[in-house]
């Protein structure tokens, strides 16, 4: 914009010259010239510009009475005053982007730190429950196991003395290996997970769900979630309050997925006010702020586990709507 002010205040320059080289030159003429030029080189190192622009209009007014074309100098400070407008427009276009990318860094960090603080949650669960079948392999198995060497070794013994214990020994070393392994095989169990997260499980839930008829569809890109067990206890969550709080006799389950997000919709056609009140707008904006409403809902507060939905989404970064017009919806968009 600099660069189209200064032209322009330049063009102007040479019209008042045109002005007063052919209809008159005044020798005073060349004074004002002068002091237009003076100001207009002054303007880009102060930043009184607006005192800048009442006096040139102030000289271009005076001088107008010796010389008329001089009102042609009206335009410098013209040109000024949108110079000073899209100025402060540049600035407070660069405020709003700072603070918008400030903002948009203070999100990546808290995301940042929800998604290291469930690592860690994670980590820390794995390392108790190594810890478990560790101790109960050596609590169980081990003992079992060097219970059996022990009679072994003595039946051996005995055996070879002739002695009819050593039958009785086998006898109760074949049963401390078969209980040793039992809890092996118990362990291993325990270790295998029950299924897999993933496309399959949400299916799974919504066969498993038998309060009402349940329709599930899954469309577009769901590879590549790491969330599934996110998704997984939000869709038994909504499951559960539709059960616990509704009358539906209808639910309805949307997968779907693109490049970059999940999105998972339940619905309901239950006619029950589960929010306590209709404004399910501003529900969506107070869960998102981690805030409540001041209006007695006991279901709100209590039953529906909405706030729980809100915190697991908002921890990794992604976006939860709630509507009860026409029953109820609860819209989950997670990031990949």
């Amino acid at each position: 914009m600099r660069r189209y002010a200064i032209l322009a205040r330049v063009f102007t320059g040479l019209m008042l010259i045109a002005c007063w080289w052919f209809v008159e030159n005044p020798l005073s003429g060349v004074a004002f010239l002068l002091m237009l030029s003076a100001l207009s080189a002054i303007r880009y190192r102060i930043k009184a510009y607006h005192l800048l622009g009442i006096l040139e209009t102030i000289i271009c007014i005076c001088y107008a009475f010796t010389w008329l074309p001089a009102l042609l100098g009206i335009w410098l400070p013209v040109i000024g005053i949108f110079e000073d407008k899209w100025n402060q427009l540049e600035e407070e276009l660069l405020r709003s982007s700072f603070a918008e990318r400030g903002e948009r860094l203070k999100l990546e960090a808290s995301i940042e730190s929800s998604a290291r603080e469930m690592q860690n949650a994670a980590r820390l669960a794995e390392m108790t429950e190594r810890s478990r079948i560790a101790q109960d392999i050596h609590d169980h198995v081990g003992h079992e196991i060097s219970g059996a060497s022990i009679a072994l070794q003595t039946a051996i013994k005995l055996y070879s003395m002739g002695d009819n214990r050593a039958e009785d020994l086998l006898n109760q070393t074949a049963k401390r290996l078969e209980s040793a392994s039992e809890h092996l095989r118990e362990a291993v169990h325990n270790l295998k997970p029950s299924r897999v997260p993933g496309v399959s499980t949400i299916a799974e839930i919504c066969e498993e769900f038998t309060f009402c008829p349940i329709s599930y569809t899954a469309s577009g890109d769901l590879s590549g979630s790491t969330h599934w067990e996110l998704l997984e206890a939000n869709l038994k969550e909504t499951l559960t309050n539709v059960t616990r709080h509704s009358n539906a006799t209808e639910v309805t389950v949307k997968l779907s997925g693109n490049a970059d997000y999940i999105r998972m919709q339940v619905t309901d056609n239950g006619t029950d006010n589960r929010l306590g009140y209709d404004n399910s707008s501003a529900i969506t904006s107070q869960l998102e702020s981690g805030t409540r409403s001041n209006k007695t809902s006991p279901e709100f507060h209590a039953g529906l586990g909405l706030s729980g939905i809100s915190q697991r989404v908002r921890a990794v970064g992604g976006s939860l709507s709630i509507s009860n017009d026409n029953g109820f919806t609860v819209v989950c968009i997670i990031p990949k």
